[in-house]
């Protein structure tokens, strides 16, 4: 089954930007994710380009977004940098895409639940109950308090509660 542009589209969008952020060097390209992301997207629709050829529209767009943010003055962005990090984020984009594309539903994993809510619930509170004899580790049952000397300690004004 095919792919198509959408859910390319849908997929890039989602992991774009976290993919881009998380590459080595991501933080140089912060401010211009965005841009790839839409780039990427450009990129996919250009007829009869090779991969090659929609990565090089993506870091042309990139390359004039990174000269564009550093003529501004507001900030200065590492353009070589920028670039290798851009580059790797491209690359592992499209990757963790064909990841996505190419998975197959797990035949043998469950597609329903079966059973009524209240069978369910119960299921459920079974699972996620402790043990009655269980007892939280570093949890004193003691619920009195030892707050020092009986002095209140809470900043109501009164100096006399503090001890040098």
């Amino acid at each position: 089954m095919k792919f198509d542009f959408h859910k390319f589209l849908a997929v890039v969008n989602q992991i774009g930007p976290v993919v881009l952020a998380a590459v080595p060097g991501g933080e140089k390209i912060g401010p211009l994710i965005p841009k790839v992301v839409a780039a990427i997207g450009e990129a996919e629709q250009i007829k009869g380009a090779s991969g090659a050829d929609k990565k090089r529209h993506v870091m042309n767009v990139f390359n004039t977004a990174v000269g564009i943010a550093n003529s501004t003055g507001k900030v200065k962005i590492d353009a070589a940098g920028a670039a290798a990090a851009a580059s790797t984020g491209i690359d592992t984009v499209i990757q963790t895409v064909n990841v996505i594309k190419d998975a197959k539903p797990d035949e043998g994993a469950p597609t329903a639940v079966e059973g009524s809510a209240e069978e369910i619930a119960a299921a459920h509170a079974t699972a996620t109950a402790p043990p009655a004899s269980s007892s939280v580790p570093a949890v004193d049952a003691n619920t009195s308090s030892n707050l020092g000397d009986g002095h209140a300690t809470h900043g109501h004004g009164s100096g006399d509660n503090l001890k040098s």
